[in-house]
């Protein structure tokens, strides 16, 4: 029979065929929170095992038909995640192995026993339990986010090869269509990163300017056409893991989390990889978002790797990340990208890798350069209805649909299947607004 307990509190188990033995435990742990069970021999226990979620299992070595080895052995294919302890005396530590070894006990405590230690030991075997029930929920959070990853994935690919088919069917015009379709594979792959910036929605576009940064870079350190490839999909999903991260703590600055927050917040480069590693082709891009926020000091997480031990991809984005998250506040400007530019000199050879610095730091200087001769001046642009388009002309805008997805990207010049395509998607999902076109463009 349970002592008095709340419904929510731990449950333990003592197993002894000693009577006063028994009502000592009980006595024992009469102050401590837990709801405790006890039984006088295996053989109950294991009916007790079986009708209650236990955290801690505590079993006598030496009891007359099951021995405390084997009750334990026998309750681990129960509850295999109860933490599970035997009591022996001095002259049967040797059996106390044995259940080590045969029923996965935890430790084992000599009798006549000290109450102080056996009250330890028990806590630190509850919190071994709670944190082994942590673990499991947040491997079966991550499977869940695997498989959704896969789900999307299977529709990325659907939509490839519903262009693959278009082409088949117009030879004449082949060649166009093959780069189109290379074209709308990237702003698919822009598109598949904006369900991902969804979930954070203070920082706009931000997987897509941080891609565009650390493809640039990339391009000028003379990478291979696979590296390139490799960061620019992984800067794209570099937040993927953020998906699980609740909007209490992901609406928060790091500065602002507490140390329980900011430990949720540290997982999300872990679960990114393991979101993709099922992709096949995905393994290097997984790496590479593992490590994106490790400093070149060894101080950045996850695992605090230093320089050259980071990924090259995860060194590039951890730049291009600090940067657009500088010049996120709004329309860039020459001062802020002056400002992000001071922010990655200040710590570089810490959190940033000088090296990888020296091919950045030219392309941020030629922007701030162009907005200074340009006086930071705005495009013209005019909004119109999709059935007024005409192809030829130019987005200044990102086209997103009503429920906020990145349909068309700002700069792609329309075509009759672009602009058929949003026509279709202003009738199944209306945006709030037009599109927004060149006005230089004649109408």
């Amino acid at each position: 029979m349970a002592d008095s307990a709340t419904e929510a509190a731990p449950k333990i188990l003592f197993v002894d065929d000693e009577d006063n033995v028994l009502r000592a435990l009980k006595r024992l742990f009469i102050d401590e929170p837990y709801e405790v069970f006890t039984a006088p021999s295996g053989k109950e226990a294991l009916d007790i095992v079986a009708a209650n979620e236990l955290a801690v299992i505590v079993s006598d070595q030496r009891m007359p038909g099951m021995t405390g080895a084997e009750f334990l052995s026998k309750a681990k294919d129960i509850r295999p995640d109860a933490v599970r302890i035997v009591l022996t005396g001095y002259a049967d530590v040797q059996a106390a192995i044995s259940a080590i070894n045969q029923g996965g006990a935890y430790r084992y405590l000599t009798k006549p026993w000290n109450d102080s230690e056996l009250i330890l030991m028990v806590r630190d075997a509850e919190e071994t339990h709670r944190l082994r029930q942590e673990n499991k929920f947040l491997n079966e959070l991550t499977a869940r986010q695997n498989e959704e990853l896969k789900q999307w994935n299977t529709q990325l690919e659907a939509m490839v090869q519903e262009q693959t088919l278009d082409i088949q069917n117009n030879n004449a015009e082949l060649k166009k269509l093959n780069e189109h379709l290379q074209k709308n594979f990237k702003n698919s792959i822009d598109a598949f990163s904006n369900l991902i910036g969804m979930r954070e929605k203070s920082v706009a576009n931000h997987s897509k300017n941080v891609a565009a940064l650390a493809h640039q870079t990339a391009s000028a350190m003379q990478m291979s056409g696979e590296e390139l490839s490799n960061v620019l999909v992984a800067a794209l999903l570099h937040d993927i893991g953020k998906i699980g991260i609740p909007d209490s703590v992901l609406l928060k600055r790091e500065d602002q989390m507490n140390d329980s927050e900011f430990a949720e917040y540290r997982r999300h480069p872990v679960r990114g990889q393991v979101a993709i590693e099922t992709i096949e082709g995905f393994r290097d891009i997984g790496l590479i978002i593992r490590h994106h926020h490790e400093y070149v000091d060894g101080t950045g997480f996850p695992e605090g790797l230093k320089r050259n031990a980071i990924p090259i991809g995860s060194r590039i984005i951890a730049m291009a990340d600090a940067v657009d998250r500088i010049t996120n506040a709004g329309p860039v400007t020459a001062d802020l990208l002056l400002k992000a530019l001071k922010h990655i000199e200040f710590y570089l050879d810490t959190r940033y890798d000088r090296h990888v610095f020296m091919y950045l730091a030219p392309i941020l200087k030629k922007k701030i350069s162009a907005l200074d001769k340009q006086g930071e001046s705005t495009i013209e642009e005019i909004e119109m209805q999709p059935s007024r388009l005409s192809p030829g002309m130019v987005l200044t805008r990102d086209v997103r649909s009503g429920t906020g997805l990145l349909v068309l990207a700002s700069g792609v010049t329309l075509n009759d299947k672009i602009i058929g395509a949003l026509q279709r998607y202003y009738k199944m999902d209306p945006p709030k607004t037009g599109v927004y076109i060149k006005k230089t463009d004649p109408y």
